[in-house]
């Protein structure tokens, strides 16, 4: 099977009217993980995995101190996302090895195909989730105690046979790793609107998240006077107003609230709690200080001016991340080998190379999405595009094995 064939397969599941949901250690997620599995098997290379779900499939090299060269990315979705994210990097990792197979071609490095557990911090708030615990990044104890949108501790999903830990798949030993390359779609529209079919990714830019809890003071929606109110809900709009428009004002950043409760969420009652995400990214983490004091000033604000309590709460925060020079050069060159031109790209998005960054060299691959659209029902990359970007990393992998000792 081609990688076009594989998202093909993959898309089913998880799939509903208004896109695919494949939270992580769901039914829909540990489908994707075996449907991985039995593909891997298929070709005949070995597959592990590890304690927190993370799926690796091996192929040997031919120096037996070599450590692997990791090639991967995601199969967890967003509640509506699309076919190509993260899913794509995963399929062609494989595609890759199964062509290189078929080529002949030996590897001095072991190579191994990763399937990262929980990249998007759908259902557990804490992204690139699989990919920071191996790299260290993040305690194995204290992951398993994070609880999830549905109250489910991860430990305990972990343990479930509905969404957890593969039957017959053992346990992979260590965490040893010279190198890590991941294909991705771009998620933008700069590729597309440049009629080219492939980046080499330059830096991904820093992300923090927090969560913010507004409290205020229930009561009768007909009753109470408007000049009485400590409304939750309309403190929390100030805020999202405000965290707008301190991205927009200090420039080349983005900011995004995703998420938002209320409660008690009744029509005639005025709400007394109101819970939301913060998302802030940008290249120059100055820019991100910033934003977050600006944010600081609203609080203090909104808290005297409408008589309700704010905390705010960081639960994820990830430095830049630049991608290593001597990966990216020897992504260029098995470019161009295939006679293909690119463009040097910076990542707005995260992906499971920021964890591998901190820890090996890392660099990453981007084909076109078209219209730039992602995290949507819409989500599309044209079938050469995905089929190039498999050729060029499988390229790739032979140059950076060259390239690292």
């Amino acid at each position: 099977m081609n990688v076009v064939e594989r998202l093909d397969a993959l898309r089913v599941l998880g799939a509903h009217e208004h896109g695919i949901d494949r939270a992580l250690l769901t039914p829909a997620e540990r489908a994707a993980r075996a449907l991985f599995v039995s593909w891997a098997r298929a070709s005949g290379f070995a597959v592990t995995q590890d304690a927190v779900s993370n799926v690796f499939v091996r192929r040997e090299g031919t120096r037996v101190d070599a450590k692997p060269i990791l090639v991967g990315s995601h199969l967890d979705t967003v509640p509506t996302g699309g076919a190509y994210d993260g899913a794509y990097g995963v399929a062609g990792a494989l595609c890759a090895l199964e062509l290189l197979d078929a080529r002949g071609v030996r590897t001095a490095h072991p190579l191994e195909a990763v399937a990262w557990a929980g990249e998007e911090g759908s259902r557990f708030p804490l992204g690139c989730l699989g990919s920071s615990v191996f790299a260290g990044l993040s305690g194995e104890a204290a992951v398993r105690a994070i609880i999830g949108d549905d109250g489910i501790t991860f430990g305990d999903a972990l343990a479930s046979p509905l969404g957890g830990l593969l039957e017959g798949v053992p346990m992979r030993n260590g965490r040893d790793v010279a190198a890590y390359l991941e294909l991705h779609v771009e998620q933008g529209p700069v590729l597309e609107d440049l009629g080219l079919s492939l980046g080499i990714v330059t830096a991904i830019a820093a992300q923090r998240r927090l969560r913010a809890t507004v409290r205020g003071r229930s009561g009768h929606a007909g009753t109470v006077p408007m000049a009485m109110r400590a409304d939750a809900l309309c403190a929390a709009s100030e805020l999202v107003l405000a965290f707008e428009r301190a991205a927009r004002d200090i420039g080349d950043a983005v900011a995004t609230v995703g998420r938002m409760i209320v409660e008690p969420n009744g029509t005639n009652v005025i709400p007394a709690r109101a819970i939301f995400s913060l998302d802030f990214r940008s290249p120059d983490e100055a820019k991100l200080d910033a934003i977050e004091a600006r944010l600081g000033e609203a609080i203090a604000r909104v808290q005297v001016q409408r008589g309700v309590n704010v905390e705010l709460e960081s639960f994820e925060r990830r430095s830049a991340t630049p991608m290593t020079p001597a990966l990216r050069d020897a992504i260029a060159r098995a470019i161009d080998s295939l006679g293909e031109s690119y463009i040097d790209v910076p990542s707005g998005a995260g992906h499971d190379a920021m964890s591998l960054g901190k820890i090996v060299p890392t660099a990453m691959i981007f084909v076109p999405s078209i219209g730039g659209a992602s995290h949507v029902h819409e989500e599309r990359t044209a079938d050469r595009d995905l089929l190039l970007g498999v050729e060029a990393l499988a390229n790739a992998i032979v140059e950076v094995d060259r390239a690292i000792d």
